[in-house]
């Protein structure tokens, strides 16, 4: 089908959500100095909306030149081209004179999407106005450069002048396009409504200018606004500087890290206080790699300045500037005349800085004397910035007494070493008063001095001598004291009223199955939450912090866990649960009856599960509708971010459940299991009643736990506890002496980078649980200490491979409960020695396209990542680091020495890096001495965004493949090149047209093999497919192929998968029964050359985030292990169970079976009675298996696969 046909067809069906539009104006406009809005469309939403900061005119098209046809709809106007070619349409607007907009300049912003390589397809936009339409003016002429197919409100750079007598506006288009122009509106503003915020009279904005003559500089004086014009200097590491009329450019040559310094002159009438800071820059360079930092200083003099705040922010549009607000303040003591804003940071050739902005959050008053600031100044010039500091100081600053004698302190000659090693933050006003109160702290100014980690070493207030204030930097915990830490009121046990509690405890919503046991093995039996505890939700991509929340119970009887669920869930489907705790009085036994508006119900009881079954005499009001389950198709999104539909499962009838209570408290979970769409009630009812069904009132409810210390839960909670073993990798062999480490401190992810307040510490008891695979208990070890903290425990030796869970708790000194967390653990591995000796039979890699970077990161050790290879047997990394960076020769020679095999990769990630011969040439001519596998752009079939038109149009994507392709194979004669990666390769729209095109022009020519991407929601079947659809894997491929009448000759690669804890129910355990599954599937498939489990090696804590398909310190580990040394590599022999639900296979001599179904038992496998047999489970634990004189032997099966091969043949397998 062609482009234009497709479009044709999207706009039918499609239609743009701007109901809030005006809310998603780019601007900040005042009815003192409104906006005029310029819709086009047959109906916008926008149009009668009354707004006096937006005047709402429409519009239609005028003229129209070189296009096909137009078509308009209710809130857009496309003007159609098939193919590329340039053409004009123009639109008139009529707008009422007078209509209180003053004759000034005004910005223009134009909302459009359309066809074509941004680059080349750079529109002309000119704006004519008159007072009717024989009398027009051209005001401006515009180049603007367009978005690709998303709409955005793109900004020209050039003012245009309004009149005051203009009664029509013409917007003039030109310029090249393909297939379409789509037009949504234009936008005619105030400069000053470009600002990311509004100020007032009384809180003017401080705009600190850059530039010979800024436009708002010449402006009329604005009393909403101060303008302060700056100078600039070249920082470390720049070359030159360059001041123009409104911006100021910083060059570099390449790319590279340097600085800029900005310094300008405070208006005497600035009012002191805490102001929100604001850039304005762009730059060169790839968004993930050009973080910058700026620092603001403040003070009298020019030579006396202090750093008043210091933030990191990320332009996320390369070369376009962006307003970007900081997370914290700035802060301007009374006194303060000159502010200086230093630039660091990464970028490619330039930098380019056009203003800074400050906004008055809270007037600081007139407590503080100019006296009194210079005293703070002079501490706060002593400070420096270090990145790497082991210690933080907060000083939190307030009216109090002592104060001169904490500062004097705080900048004497004997606390100035200690500024070396410490990082500084100062807090005022009610950032300052909000810590202290959340901190228990009733005095201010105070000093707090935390570790890295947010722990609190000790606290010093209302000093008693200088010597006091010097001796607390360097000793905090010896002079300072600890902040008790706050107690919370307990809400009294309610008695249950007709079976039905007053409220529950709902929380711990994520993607898919799994629930909380995505973070650790078996996570529901030691879970035991409490009101505002923090958890990680996370979605099939991304997640955030939310916290478990007391949720009433309805009249009805209902609870909503969800009012509206954020997202759809009809392809991940979705958990979360409900918590109570019981008392009762006197053993008793009492029926749970549950309705959901999901789709599956668990439940535990103080940590075991219970039976839950259809409930064969519901409560009124429980029973389910009658009649047939219509199934619907439901929408939501892969681990990729792509569209995925699922045909909706049948609702869960009304469940009961009977609970056996001793006298006394319980802990009552439940889990509830949904697939609903956006916008839908997530919701539960629960009756308690007794045998008889009468329901009972004689249980009483709680939802905070009566066992735990919640004062201390609520810092415990915050704490992500790490655990390593002292072992290369954390692998441990059998028989090595354990020692674990463990930091029981907070520690940042993705989506918690920092805390709101530090930890105070408290002494605690730490008590470790070890458990094998099956449950059972190997050793306890108990430890008291300061917490947050870390300490060291010797368990001994562990005689047996496997997998082993760490469950760590904490509890007063007393013996209370304060907190359980989720199971960590390590895996102990057998040897390698028969794994390298066929390792060019072995088919599994790990997968990992900056592992050079970042892969020894999560181990905390130097070298990790390869020793992780060589410990696991599996020794193939499918990636390094994208291009040939000289900062890693070392490690590829490193690699090479060891016998490691690594994917050299041209690009990765990116859209620019070797796009170009020499370029291309020489990475290979450089990599092709260390390995002879190549592979350029990830995932390169479903790069949609405008910045990767260029390298995926067709012909130069072939040309780009054809010479990485023989420059490889000139270098090296055994070269291997599989080129860019593909995820869905036979789709009918997105990226399944552009792999038809290159593959028409003759892409596979110039592979070695196709590299596939697929996470498979489901197990795999010897014999089958392993994606999630008929577009993904070799199925998708080869359906282009086959609409191409062509036949594909080339093998595959699994070049980037993992096994998804979120898809299983049991999560961890799911996810290790996965991974064996899918080993054994590529060696049953010959034309796949391997497959590559990504970041199978991280420990997700210790990185700093939490990616479901990792599995360091998972048991999914030891299931990898045990895989790669008993059947990877070895020859396939497919096994006839005559049972559709039971798979099995030999590899060598090694027999593998599981059960597809969810059942589980017995096996019989005839077998040699006169050898020793084992049989190994999934992680590698080992029994002797009986076998009777008849040689029959009874293998227990179920989902979770095992291995039985004989002892002599095991121990070869595993052999160092």
């Amino acid at each position: 089908m062609k482009p234009l046909i497709l479009f044709l067809l999207a706009l039918q069906i499609v239609s743009v959500a701007n109901a809030d539009s005006l809310k998603g104006l780019p601007i900040q406009s005042t009815a003192e100095r409104p906006a005029l809005l310029l819709e086009l469309g047959s109906e916008p939403p926008s149009v009668g909306v009354n707004d006096k900061a937006i005047r709402v005119f429409t519009g239609d098209v005028n003229a129209h030149e070189g296009d096909a046809s137009i078509q308009t709809t209710k809130d857009e106007i496309s003007s159609l081209h098939p193919g590329f070619g340039s053409w004009k349409v123009s639109f008139r607007f009529k707008v009422k004179p007078g209509f209180g907009f003053p004759a000034k300049p005004y910005t223009f912003w134009a909302r459009w999407r359309q066809g074509g390589d941004p680059n080349v397809c750079v529109q002309s936009f000119e704006v004519w106005a008159g007072p009717d339409p024989s009398k027009l003016e051209l005001r401006a002429a515009l180049p603007m450069k367009p978005k690709g197919w998303d709409y955005a409100w793109v900004a020209a750079e050039s003012p245009v002048s309004l009149k005051s007598d203009d009664a029509v506006i013409e917007i003039r288009n030109s310029g090249a396009g393909h297939d379409a122009k789509v037009f949504d509106a234009f936008l005619l503003a105030s400069p000053l409504s470009a600002l990311p915020t509004t100020g007032s009279q009384d809180k003017p904005l401080v705009l600190l200018d850059l530039g010979n003559a800024p436009a708002l500089s010449t402006m009329e004086k604005d009393p909403a606004l101060q303008v302060q014009l700056g100078t600039a200097t070249a920082g470390l590491g720049a070359e030159s500087v360059l001041t123009e009329k409104d911006e100021v450019q910083v060059f570099h040559q390449g790319f590279g890290s340097w600085g800029a310094n900005f310094r300008f002159e405070l208006n005497p009438s600035i009012t002191p206080g805490q102001y929100r800071f604001y850039a304005r820059y762009k730059s060169g360079g790839e968004v993930s790699q050009v973080n910058q930092n700026f620092t603001v200083k403040a003070g009298a003099k020019p030579d006396e300045l202090a750093t008043r705040g210091d933030f990191a922010l990320t332009n996320t549009t390369p070369w376009e500037y962006q307003w970007l607000q900081a997370a914290a303040t700035v802060t301007v003591l009374p006194g303060d005349r000159w502010l200086e804003i230093n630039n660091t940071g990464k970028a490619d050739g330039a930098k380019v800085f056009d203003a800074f902005l400050l906004k008055l959050e809270t007037p600081l008053g007139d407590w503080m004397s100019a006296a009194q600031a210079q005293a703070r100044n002079r501490f706060l010039a002593l400070t420096k910035t270090v990145p790497a500091a082991s210690r933080h100081l907060y000083v939190l600053d307030g009216k109090g007494e002592k104060d001169a004698l904490l500062f004097r302190g705080l900048a004497s000659d004997a606390a100035r070493p200690s500024y070396e090693k410490l990082s500084v933050t100062y807090l005022i006003g009610p950032e300052a008063e909000t810590l202290a109160h959340s901190l228990n702290l009733n005095t201010l100014p105070a000093a707090l001095m935390t570790d890295d980690y947010y722990g609190i070493l000790g606290m010093l207030a209302q000093p008693n001598s200088e010597q006091d204030v010097a001796g607390f930097l360097a000793n905090p915990d010896k002079v300072g004291m600890m902040p008790a830490p706050v107690a919370g009121a307990d809400a009294p046990p309610k008695p249950l009223k007709g079976g039905i509690p007053d409220a529950w405890l709902v929380g711990g919503l994520q993607d898919g199955l799994s629930g909380l046991s995505v973070f650790g093995i078996d996570s529901e039996t030691v879970m035991r939450p409490n009101p505002d505890q923090p958890y990680l939700s996370l979605q099939m991509m991304g997640g955030e912090m939310r916290t478990w929340r007391v949720e009433p119970t309805q009249a009805n009887g209902a609870t909503d866990i969800e009012a509206k669920t954020q997202h759809s869930y009809g392809w991940s489907r979705g958990s979360g649960y409900a918590q109570l705790y019981l008392r009762v009085d006197q053993s008793m036994q009492a029926l749970l009856h549950l309705k959901q508006s999901g789709i599956q119900t668990f439940g535990w009881l103080d940590g075991q599960p219970f039976k839950l079954a259809d409930d064969p005499n519901p409560p009124s009001g429980f029973s389910s509708s009658p009649g047939e389950h219509i199934k619907k198709l439901l929408q939501g999104l892969t681990t990729e971010g792509l569209k995925a539909t699922a045909l909706s499962d049948r609702p869960e009838a009304p469940q009961l459940a009977t609970l056996n209570l001793s006298q006394g408290w319980h802990s009552l979970l439940v889990k509830l299991i949904m697939q609903h769409d956006q916008n839908q009630r997530f919701y539960f009812a629960g009756l308690f009643t007794d045998p008889a069904g009468k329901p009972l009132d004689s249980i009483k409810t709680q939802l905070a736990d009566p066992d735990a210390d919640l004062a201390l839960n609520r810092i415990a909670a915050k704490l992500r506890p790490l655990i390593f073993v002292n072992a290369p990798a954390n692998l441990p062999h059998p028989g090595d002496q354990l020692k674990l480490r463990v930091d029981m401190r907070w520690h940042p992810i993705l989506e918690e980078t920092a805390l709101s307040a530090p930890l105070p510490r408290f002494s605690a008891k730490l008590r470790l649980r070890l458990v094998d695979y099956s449950g059972n208990e190997i050793a306890t070890k108990e430890i008291t200490g300061l917490f947050p903290g870390e300490v060291e425990v010797d368990f001994g030796k562990v005689s047996e491979s496997g997998y082993y869970a760490v469950y760590s708790s904490l509890y007063t000194p007393e013996g209370r409960l304060i907190m359980h967390y989720p199971a960590d653990g390590f895996s102990v591995v057998g040897g390698v020695a028969e794994q390298k000796h066929r390792l060019d039979k072995k088919k599994l890699w790990n997968n990992d396209y900056y592992a050079l970077a970042d892969g020894d990161k999560s181990f905390m050790q130097e070298g990790g990542y390869f020793f992780w290879l060589e410990r696991m047997g599996i020794y193939k990394s499918y990636g390094s680091y994208p291009g040939f960076d000289p900062q890693y020769r070392a490690k590829w020679e490193q690699a090479k020495q060891r016998g490691l095999i690594l994917f050299a990769d041209s690009s990765g990630d990116s859209a620019w890096l070797n796009d170009n011969p020499a370029d291309g040439q020489n990475f290979i001519n450089t990599a092709s001495a260390f390995t002879r596998f190549f592979k350029s752009t990830n995932e390169i079939d479903i790069r949609n965004e405008a910045e990767w038109q260029k390298l995926r149009e067709p012909e130069h994507w072939v040309q780009r493949a054809k010479w990485e392709y023989e420059q490889a194979h000139k270098q090296r004669s055994d070269a291997h090149y599989v080129g860019g990666s593909l995820v869905r390769p036979g789709d009918k729209e997105g990226s399944g047209p552009w792999f038809k095109q290159v593959l028409q022009l003759g892409l596979d020519n110039y592979q070695d093999a196709w590299d596939v991407h697929a996470y498979p929601q489901k197990e795999p079947r010897f014999g089958g497919a392993i994606g999630n659809g008929e577009t993904e894997d070799e199925r998708g491929v080869l359906a282009a192929y086959a609409s191409l009448g062509k036949k594909n000759s080339l093998p595959f690669w699994l070049g980037e998968t993992g096994a998804k804890a979120m898809h299983g129910l049991t999560g961890r355990r799911w996810q290790v029964e996965q991974s064996a599954k899918m080993i054994a599937w590529v060696n049953s498939r010959n034309d796949y050359l391997g497959i590559a489990f990504c970041i199978g090696h991280e420990y997700d804590l210790a990185y700093g985030r939490i990616w479901d398909y990792s599995m360091g310190h998972k048991p999914g580990e030891a299931a990898l292990y045990t895989a790669s040394a008993l059947i990877d590599g070895l020859p396939y022999k497919a096994f006839n169970t005559k049972d559709s639900n039971i798979q099995a296979a030999y590899f060598g001599d090694t027999f593998m079976i599981w059960r597809t179904d969810q059942t589980a038992g017995n096996w019989q496998l005839k077998l040699d009675p006169v050898k020793p047999w084992l049989l190994v489970d999934v992680v590698g634990h080992i029994k002797e298996l009986t076998v009777d004189a008849s040689g029959n032997a009874d293998i227990p099966i179920s989902a979770s696969p095992v291995y039985v091969l004989v002892r002599s043949d095991y121990e070869r397998l595993t052999r160092n």
